[in-house]
């Protein structure tokens, strides 16, 4: 190879390499330790099932939400008590969508209505609004859900009880929704706790439970315990499954031709 070819293939991997972020993991994260709990939840939620992650608040933060190279974006219950994180967040909603378009996956835990009621950064066709009350007991839906199934079974049973404070199982119901297949709801109101939307080839998932706050802050051992549970069901269904099964380089199938019915 020439002295000058050998240059311009140099140059053509350096200027990749700056273009083509280079990340750690796949999965980025948005953490914060709200007023009510005072932890962050979600990093130490995934240390403790294993998963490696970019942890993005900062840059967030700063107003910068830059998803490429990422397969999930799991943003922590909560998070919006921070008023920049729930700006630079809006501000950012063309990048979660185009995100989500292209194949990525957002899961959105409970946040207080207080601080985001109305969820803005949702394409259009998807509504969800979050509002008191805070539930206890819950209607499964969708019972063949792997959220339920794997890798812990879970009916309504293994929801009650948990709290943090003086709060029960459920943080917030969902007022209102539009264009989301809902999963779980609270008993008797029917108000959705659990929901997901196909967008593109992609998924948003919102719920009015704080799985990743209950884990590491919860009020007692069956609580901490439960949330973990579910916690780790949450990413075996919307991250692990959801992946594309690869086979001899090809991709063959993906996470949307894989879900239970």
């Amino acid at each position: 190879m020439s002295r000058h070819l050998h240059g311009f293939v140099l140059a053509l991997v350096s200027l990749a390499i700056a273009v083509s972020p280079v990340h750690a993991a796949d999965i980025a994260i948005i953490d914060y330790a709200d007023e009510w709990t005072n932890v962050t939840a979600l990093g130490p939620s995934l240390d403790d099932y294993g998963y490696v992650y970019d942890d993005i608040t900062e840059e967030v933060k700063g107003g910068t939400l830059t998803l490429d190279g990422y397969r999930l974006l799991f943003m922590s219950a909560m998070y919006t008590n921070s008023t920049s994180l729930h700006q630079s967040v809006d501000a950012n909603a063309d990048v979660i969508r185009n995100f989500v378009e292209g194949g990525g996956i957002v899961i959105e835990p409970t946040q207080a209505d207080q601080n985001e009621a109305n969820v803005d950064w949702l394409p259009d066709g998807l509504i969800c609004v979050r509002s008191d009350p805070d539930p206890s007991q819950f209607e499964i839906l969708e019972p063949d859900h792997l959220v339920f199934n794997e890798p812990n079974k879970f009916t309504v049973d293994e929801f009650l009880g948990w709290s943090h404070q003086g709060w029960p199982t459920g943080w917030e119901v969902i007022a209102s929704q539009s264009g989301f297949d809902v999963l779980m709801v609270e008993k008797g109101t029917n108000k959705p706790i659990i929901m997901e939307a196909e967008h593109g080839e992609g998924m948003f998932v919102m719920m009015c439970l704080a799985p990743d706050k209950y884990h590491i802050a919860g009020n007692d051992d069956m609580t901490k315990t439960g949330a973990g549970d579910f916690f780790e069901n949450i990413m075996n269904a919307w991250y692990e499954a959801f992946s594309p099964v690869e086979s001899g380089g090809k991709i063959t199938s993906t996470w949307g031709e894989i879900k239970l019915p």
